[in-house]
């Protein structure tokens, strides 16, 4: 993290590492539980706060009324499979290129950046 300038302090740590560990997107208070209360809930917002400002963790917006947090990797671009019954979120990885090539010749729109998640079970729910 010093790298870009932040400090390293043991909220910062903690939550850096319970990201890298639960590795996939986690809400708040999941990485709160994962910490079983080694810092407080407060502390876990500030420091994603402080991780999205420093682009190192990505939001995740499922439409479920939450906000999910991941580890920003550069080189990796991915989507997700959200189980509709357990909640277990997995990533996938697809090569979209001609998908958004055939989107943005029939809109005439211009696709800066996206987001693809796939909903459905998971082979332990099905």
């Amino acid at each position: 993290m010093t790298k870009i300038g932040i400090r390293y302090t043991k909220p910062r740590k903690l939550v850096f590492e319970a990201l890298e560990h639960l590795s996939k997107p986690v809400s708040a208070n999941e990485i709160n539980d994962y910490l079983k209360n080694k810092i407080d809930l407060t502390s876990v917002y500030r420091t994603l706060s402080l991780l999205i400002k420093s682009e190192m963790v990505n939001v995740i917006l499922f439409g479920e009324g939450k906000k999910r947090y991941e580890l920003k990797n550069k080189n990796e671009h991915h989507h997700h499979l959200v189980c509709e019954k357990c909640g277990d979120v997995k990533d996938v990885e697809m090569k979209e290129s001609s998908l958004l090539k055939s989107v943005e010749e029939r809109s005439k729109f211009v696709i800066k950046k996206h987001n693809l998640e796939f909903f459905g079970l998971c082979p332990d729910c099905q």
